[in-house]
Order: structure tokens, then C-alpha cells, then sequence
């Protein structure tokens, strides 16, 4: 066994010497692709493999798809004590260069065709390593374990420095607040490389030796599938997963299924009661974000949740609504959110400029609530969306609910559009119902009969699905993009 500069990987690995047989990662069917000892084999000849190249201590950026490829590089990268730079695996090359010159990565190790033309140094069982020669280090903060790259307002890599403490502390936390632990099951269904999947997938499985199981893709389908044969207990989803799965005509019964929350994006109401009648199954809205970890969760056993409405505190988490000088409100009344934990980043790098605020234990987001005498959190929109149409404040999540209310209509992503005689105009972009005849006649008249004329959308776009990213974020760049052309827009006057 390798000298292990990481505590939670050199756990791992002497759980393995304990029960060596145990399963660590399990297969779309239900087999079992590596017990806990081969993977421990797995990941000491990945570490021998990258130490010949890699300096220990290093910015290393990893973008690989969800798989054994990728714990086992995760894990040997973290026992060089390197610092891990995660991005999507689906990055295109521009967007890794970004990313790797945002975080002062001297490597990147992806998959040998991603790293096409750059200076391939070694690779490992389906992986590469790819130099970075001249790559200029950024100051990072002294405990730094894993580098969470996020997009800020201007669209460019913004670094999320988080210490190996701070992840064992949110994926505790999140542990102890849904009860899922060792003897569960949990499905890798949403990326790795994200926030959420560190926090409810990657770290669980290295700290609580909790198995992992890799569906083929995100289908329905295929997720039913994988969710039955592998007898998952702990189902971290996005929306985009829970409203299709409801609607799949021959969904098998899921009796092991024990925890089903979903993150990453606003649940609907209607999916999460149509998912609890399609499976019995409650899903748990669950609410984060990169620079905290874990921040609510709906404890909650209804069926179906109020829109907007993202749960109570996780255990050891203190949420407060405050005002612009940082003064808790009383409940009831619109304020930031501002969370208090342990799992709170280090740093970000560049600081943003707008949103959320770092500091020692503390982080005041860029998200708009409402907390009530029950301690439940309701997210009311993002500090800095709303639109001035005219001298008039609209806010975007309130035009979005109205739409959402309209029949045929599935969900929305409303932005403001420059307009030089009012500042900025209402904007929409909506996604129809499969097989709904849906004009943007009946979605002004939707929005007319419950808003003022000036929040009603003065353009309107209706796409069969929302622009959306693996991690189930709407893609805001497209949406502008889809606003600003002519070919697919409907204006309305």
C-alpha cells in the first residue's frame, strides 16, 4: 500500500484489507464491476501510474465520465495529495483549456481522444495524462483538496477551493440528515464532477465504503432498470430524471429505494406527486450549492411540495434570511439567504463580483428567500435578476410560476432583453408538453389573466425541451441566444 497523502482514501483502502470482498462498484445490471479489494488494487497501480509524471502536490484537472475510471483516478490523485480540478466530461476542449488555466493546472487526465494534439505524458486503463508546460499556478489556500469549477456572471471559470475537512463535513452531514449510510446503495446518476455528486456519491463512497452503481445513461429506461436490478436505496437525481421516470408506462417496483431527492434545478410540484403516485416514493428537494455544500432538505413524508419550498436545515446547518447589512430578518419577510456550516469553500477565486459572499464558516448566497415559523426555506429568486421594465421591478421567478400554471405548458426560463425605450422587456422561453398544441396565443393569454401587462412576456420562444446541462441547470447562454434569434421566436406586441 502506497504511503496515502489523503486520510479518506487511505480509510478507504483499509477497509478494503477488512472486507476485501464487499462490492464497491456495481454495474447497469446489477453485477459487480470491482470488489472493495480490487479497487483498492485498482487505485494503488493508478497512483504508481501518475506518480511517474506528476509531481506530487500538484493542480491536476480530472474530466472523466461517471465510471471506475473515474474514482480510481480520483482517489490515486488525491493519494499524490494532488488538488483535484473537476469539470464536466463533456467539456469540449476549449472549455477544459478555460478551466485548467483558471485553476493553475499543470495536468489534465481525461480520456485519450479528449487530449488529441496536446502533450500525452502517460495514460492508465483507458485514461491519459496531458502536460500542461508553462501553466501558471494560481495562489490557492493552504488546505486545498478539490478545486469546484463554476461559471460566474460573465460565463468565465470561477474556482471553488474547498479543504478535504469541509467535503467530509458535507458529506456527513448529508448522510446524517437523509440516513443513509453503510449497507445502502447509491446510484451514480448525475455527475461526479458536480458539486452534488461529490457531496451525495463520490465522498460517501471513499468515507462509508458505500457502493456505487453506474447506470448505462440517464434514460428513463436505463435508470429503471439500474434502479431495480441493483437494488439502489439512496437515488440523488435531477428533475429532468424524476419528471420522465413518472411517465415511463412499464416502471418497475423499486422496493429497495429508500432516499429519492432531487437538486440541481427547480422540481415541480405536479413531478414530484406524479413520481410518488407512479412509485409510492417520496422525492426530497434538496438544496445546495458548490461554495457550501448542503444547505436544506425536505424532511417532509407529503407527497408533493410547495413550489419553491427547498426543506428545513440539514443537521449541523444554520440558515438565516438576513438584509443587505447582514441583520436576520424576521420570518416571513424576503432576505438573503445566508448559511452557516462547516462545509463552507475556503475560497472562491476571482472573488465574485456579484452572488454570494465567502468567509470563515459563513456564506451569504446570491439566493432570495423566505423562511417561515417552521424553519422551512422558500427560494424567491437571485439577488440581481430583477428586471427594470420601465421604472417597474418584475421579477423573473414569479413570471415563471405563472407559466409553469398554463396548461400544455411543462416549464420556463424567463430573462430580461435590452430594449432602449424601456430599459429591458419580459422575455420566455417554454417548453411544451409532448403533444401538447401549445401557441403562444394561449401562453400570453395565461400570463395576461394573471399578471400585470408589464411583467406579461413580450417574447416568447416555445422549444420542445428547455436548453439544459448534464447537472440539470438551464443553460442561460442558449436561452439568450434562442431570445435573440428570429428563426424560432414568437414577438408579441
Amino acid at each position: 500500500m502506497p504511503d496515502a497523502a489523503c486520510p479518506i482514501v487511505r480509510r478507504f483502502l483499509a477497509r478494503a484489507c477488512e472486507r476485501g470482498d464487499s462490492p464497491a462498484l456495481i454495474g447497469p445490471d446489477g453485477e459487480v464491476l470491482a470488489t472493495r479489494a480490487d479497487l483498492a488494487v485498482q487505485i494503488e497501480a493508478a497512483h504508481a501510474s501518475y506518480a511517474a509524471v506528476v509531481a506530487p502536490g500538484s493542480t491536476v484537472l480530472l474530466s472523466l465520465p461517471n465510471g471506475p475510471e473515474f474514482v480510481r483516478s480520483f482517489a490515486a490523485l488525491r493519494l499524490l495529495g494532488a488538488r483535484v480540478a473537476l469539470v464536466d466530461a463533456a467539456a469540449p476542449p476549449d472549455e477544459i483549456e478555460r478551466s485548467a488555466a483558471a485553476a493553475g493546472a499543470g495536468w489534465v487526465v481525461a480520456t485519450p481522444e479528449r487530449l488529441a494534439g496536446n502533450e500525452v505524458v502517460a495514460s492508465h486503463r483507458g485514461t491519459a495524462v496531458a502536460a500542461r508546460p508553462g501553466a501558471e499556478p494560481i495562489a490557492l489556500p493552504e488546505r486545498t483538496a478539490v478545486l469546484k469549477l463554476t461559471s460566474g456572471s460573465t460565463g468565465l471559470p470561477h474556482v471553488v477551493a474547498v479543504s478535504l475537512r469541509q467535503l467530509v463535513a458535507d458529506s456527513v452531514q448529508i448522510m446524517r440528515t437523509m440516513g443513509f449510510g453503510p449497507g445502502d446503495v447509491t446510484i451514480a446518476a448525475i455527475p461526479l464532477t458536480h458539486s452534488y455528486g461529490i457531496g451525495n456519491c463520490l465522498i460517501p463512497q471513499l468515507l462509508a465504503a458505500i457502493p456505487l452503481v453506474f447506470p448505462t445513461c440517464a434514460l428513463p429506461a436505463a435508470l429503471a432498470h439500474t434502479l431495480a436490478t441493483a437494488r439502489v436505496s439512496h437515488f440523488p437525481a435531477v428533475p429532468a430524471m424524476i419528471r420522465t421516470l413518472a411517465t415511463l408506462g412499464d416502471l418497475p417496483d423499486l422496493p429497495h429505494l429508500r432516499v429519492c431527492l432531487a437538486a440541481g434545478a427547480p422540481l415541480a410540484p405536479r413531478d414530484a406527486a406524479a413520481f410518488f403516485r407512479a412509485t409510492g416514493h417520496k422525492v426530497h428537494v434538496f438544496y445546495g450549492c458548490s461554495e457550501c455544500g448542503g444547505i436544506t432538505y425536505d424532511r417532509s413524508s407529503e407527497s408533493a411540495h410547495q413550489e419553491g419550498t427547498v426543506g428545513t436545515a440539514m443537521d449541523r446547518v444554520r440558515v438565516e434570511i438576513v438584509d443587505e447589512d447582514g441583520r436576520p430578518l424576521p420570518a416571513g419577510t424576503q432576505g438573503r439567504v445566508l448559511v452557516l456550516s462547516r462545509a463552507v469553500a475556503l475560497a472562491e477565486l476571482p472573488p465574485a463580483e456579484e452572488g454570494g459572499v465567502l468567509g470563515p464558516g459563513r456564506f451569504l448566497s446570491g439566493d432570495l428567500g423566505v423562511l417561515d415559523g417552521q424553519g422551512r426555506v422558500t427560494l424567491t429568486g437571485r439577488v440581481g435578476e430583477t428586471l427594470n421594465i420601465a421604472g417597474k421591478k418584475v421579477h423573473p421567478e414569479e413570471v415563471r410560476r405563472v407559466l409553469e400554471e398554463i396548461p400544455g405548458v411543462r416549464s420556463a426560463v424567463v430573462a430580461g432583453l435590452p430594449d432602449r425605450h424601456r430599459g429591458q422587456l419580459v422575455a420566455a422561453v417554454v417548453e411544451a408538453e409532448p403533444n401538447a398544441s401549445l401557441s403562444v396565443h394561449a401562453v400570453l393569454a395565461g400570463c395576461r389573466a394573471r399578471l400585470a401587462p408589464h411583467k406579461v412576456p413580450r417574447r416568447v420562444v416555445i422549444v420542445d425541451n428547455l436548453p439544459v446541462s448534464e447537472r440539470g441547470k438551464v443553460r442561460k447562454e442558449v436561452v439568450m441566444r434562442l431570445l435573440a434569434g428570429s428563426g424560432q421566436a414568437h414577438t408579441a406586441r
